[in-house]
């Protein structure tokens, strides 16, 4: 009797506790697998910042480990290729850089999402974005953040000469315009070293950037023709260089007084060399990428305000086109794609993260936290507070274009660097570098240096030894 007592008690207890319990205790969140993202020691910070976020609002996921690939994109490319030639499945979502795309699908080592997308949903995101993440008629990779070419300008020198950036849309416009600039003898007493224009002419990636730039600027925004061969040696390609190479000095001697306003020195210019010839006052006008904007804001010579905050020395603005018109691209993308990996075994929990990445929230992450700009077109119009400055960036992005978006691009680049460097440098005609230009490059369509796409010779030998040296330890251990 007394043992029915005890039990009646503990029933009772337990009646009155367990809905209190209920009341009072957070729920524990059930169970669900865990996401590895693969991204550069650059971007992980922003994307760390809000998994938690992304945790708590996906029930299937119980954690997302963010995992670094290296601190440039040749670790980052290594590091990755490895992992997708070895059928990992411990990775669920990669960063690729926005020229990587064709090279892993065409591979087979992302997964093609174009039926995961809903309708329209790639609209709301920058175009050479989603272009950069398409590759024969199907997307690969999701948009996350952008690298763009812009034009930076002394607005001082400009607004004392009469001028406004509206004067300076146009190519013809923009020679003519910078030519009566330097021809001012008052601006030659100021600055003796004063040049128009400087940008990355090198013959490496950056002179890529700038030769899509200025052939897209005359609306060539691509370099293959519908039966995917090079078609550059084409009128509004010949055009476009025709004129930049009337812009470059056929000599060492300066442009101040001369038709020229692209110092000789500028043809073997990068990205450090103009930004420091940009700093110490020398230019009125730079292509650069964003990075120089807050270099700029922290130069003396150049980071004068009117008292509420805009500088009144410099600004920034898209690169001119042929005649102005919006089908005129003039800005290179460069930046970083998200794509899910053939080998992953958690592929709808992966697609739900890449989209999560893509949104709002994450685009001003990665913004605030790394300076990596959206690649989402609303995060423009609504930026986080003390970020205002990159709404000086919109008209250059409204006006992006994408590298070629092929599985050889990278062997391709270097023909191209080679063959604009050339034509800009009064070497060859252009007629006969975009002539030069093409058949290298389909060249390498046809046949190309490897069996495998996107891959040197040397690379394959490296991969070869490296899995006969994991081969023989893995039979050791076993």
């Amino acid at each position: 009797m007394k043992g029915k007592k005890v039990l009646c008690g503990i029933l009772i207890f337990l009646m009155a506790v367990i809905p209190m319990s209920a009341f009072f205790v957070t729920p524990v969140k059930a169970q669900g697998v865990t996401l590895k993202i693969i991204v550069t020691d650059q971007q992980l910070p922003g994307v760390e910042d809000v998994m938690d976020e992304f945790v708590a609002a996906e029930d299937g996921v119980s954690a997302v480990e963010v995992i670094s690939s290296g601190t440039n994109a040749e670790d980052q490319l290594t590091y990755l290729t490895t992992k997708m030639a070895a059928e990992s499945t411990d990775c669920d979502v990669i960063g690729l850089d926005t020229v990587w795309t064709a090279q892993f699908a065409e591979n087979g080592w992302i997964e093609d999402l174009t039926d995961d997308l809903e309708e329209n949903e790639m609209d709301a995101y920058f175009g050479a974005m989603v272009d950069s993440c398409t590759y024969d008629g199907k997307v690969w990779a999701y948009p996350y953040f952008m690298n763009l070419g812009v034009m930076f300008y002394r607005k001082d020198i400009i607004e004392r000469n009469g001028f406004t950036i509206a004067d300076f849309d146009t190519w013809d416009e923009f020679k003519d315009n910078t030519n009566t600039i330097l021809a001012n003898t008052s601006e030659q007493a100021l600055n003796s070293d004063l040049v128009g224009l400087i940008g990355q002419f090198d013959a490496y990636e950056g002179g890529v950037c700038n030769f899509i730039e200025w052939i897209g600027s005359n609306g060539v925004t691509s370099i293959f023709d519908e039966d995917g061969n090079s078609n550059l040696n084409n009128t509004e390609a010949v055009e476009a260089m025709e004129f930049l190479a009337s812009l470059v000095a056929p000599r060492y001697t300066g442009v101040q007084g001369t038709d020229y306003i692209i110092p000789r020195e500028g043809l073997v210019h990068d990205e450090g060399s103009s930004v420091g010839m940009w700093l110490a006052g020398n230019a009125i006008f730079m292509r650069q990428w964003p990075f120089a904007y807050g270099l700029s804001e922290g130069n003396a010579l150049l980071n004068a305000t009117d008292g509420s905050g805009n500088y009144i020395q410099f600004g920034v603005t898209a690169m001119p086109t042929h005649t102005g018109a919006d089908d005129e691209k003039s800005a290179i993308v460069g930046g970083a794609v998200l794509a899910v990996p053939t080998s992953g075994t958690h592929k709808e929990e992966a697609m739900s993260l890449i989209r999560f990445l893509g949104e709002k929230e994450a685009q001003e992450a990665e913004l605030t936290v790394c300076s990596n700009f959206p690649a989402l077109k609303s995060v423009f119009a609504d930026l986080p507070t003390g970020f205002e400055w990159v709404s000086n960036f919109k008209a250059a992005a409204d006006l992006t274009l994408a590298r070629p978006v092929h599985p050889q691009y990278s062997t391709m680049s270097v023909e191209i660097a080679d063959k604009f460097n050339d034509i800009i440098s009064g070497l060859k005609t252009p007629e006969l570098g975009l002539g030069e230009m093409d058949a290298a490059i389909n060249e390498i369509i046809a046949g190309g240096p490897t069996s495998i796409p996107g891959f040197s010779l040397p690379f394959i030998i490296a991969a070869f030894v490296s899995t006969v040296a994991l081969i023989a330890i893995f039979k050791k251990r076993h």
